[in-house]
């Protein structure tokens, strides 16, 4: 099984702070609300957390995140342990169960982080295991990009403040969530991916030089919600894996710190 530690992420410092924005303008995703069923009988459900422990209501499922190990249990069952040196992976607070518990889906997500000049950002990809009654064997069977942050730029002088309107940090925002397809029939659960993507202030792109682009507008300072990251997709189960109906766009601007 592919066992992988990414840098915990960094505290995010920058020169320059974007003015205040009226929050009720920007784009939001809709919340995921839990638990939700599909008619195939499956189920997602949150995890609570008490003590660094995060269980199902039933108490039935823990997951139980140590300095260097996460621990999956059934009851008192100890079903996987990460043991990594330099840090631990964040518990994604939901567990996805087939009927009588067949076949239970845990997340957890790893954190990528990078600190520059002038910026710096971390994305977090959540990767799911399966666990199945029966089997000593719990694989990754699929992942999903859960969150990222990017602010790269800064304002050096007096010109570069008044060219930029202050808003002197190039902001770039990544959410997903994912949920279950409650009009899934039958078999295994089907899953949704929904994003959002979005960049301040407005329209911007990694690849352009600010130095050299035209200084910003009144106009300029929104958040703009990028339409190409932000999608939509169904993972299907295939008999290993949960993989996508159509492979999503690569959103390197967003998921690459």
């Amino acid at each position: 099984m592919k066992r992988l530690m990414i840098a915990a992420a960094a505290v995010l410092m920058s020169a320059c702070t974007p003015p205040a924005q009226d929050e009720a303008a920007a784009p939001e995703l809709p919340a995921v609300t839990l638990p939700m069923a599909d008619a195939a009988g499956n189920r997602m459900e949150a995890l609570s957390e008490q003590n660094g422990r995060w269980c199902s209501g039933d108490g039935v499922w823990c997951v139980t995140r140590g300095e260097s190990t996460v621990a999956i249990s059934r009851g008192r069952i100890e079903l996987l342990t990460f043991d990594e040196s330099t840090g631990t992976p964040e518990v994604w607070p939901v567990i996805i169960r087939e009927p009588n518990d067949a076949s239970v889906v845990i997340g957890l997500g790893w954190t990528q982080s990078q600190m520059y000049s002038g910026g710096g950002g971390d994305a977090t990809k959540v990767t799911l295991y399966r666990i199945t009654q029966g089997s000593a064997l719990i694989p990754e069977v699929g992942t999903w990009p859960s969150r990222a942050n990017i602010t790269i730029r800064a304002c050096f002088d007096e010109d570069d403040q008044r060219a930029r309107r202050e808003a002197c940090v190039d902001d770039y925002s990544f959410v997903g969530q994912l949920a279950l397809d409650t009009e899934n029939a039958s078999g295994p659960p089907r899953l949704l991916l929904s994003t959002l993507a979005t960049s301040y202030p407005g329209v911007r792109s990694r690849s352009s030089d600010s130095t050299t682009e035209a200084p910003l507008q009144e106009s300029d300072l929104f958040i703009a919600r990028d339409d190409t990251c932000s999608y939509q997709r169904a993972m299907v189960w295939d008999q290993e894996s949960f993989a996508y109906d159509s492979e999503p766009p690569a959103c390197t601007d967003y998921l690459e710190p």
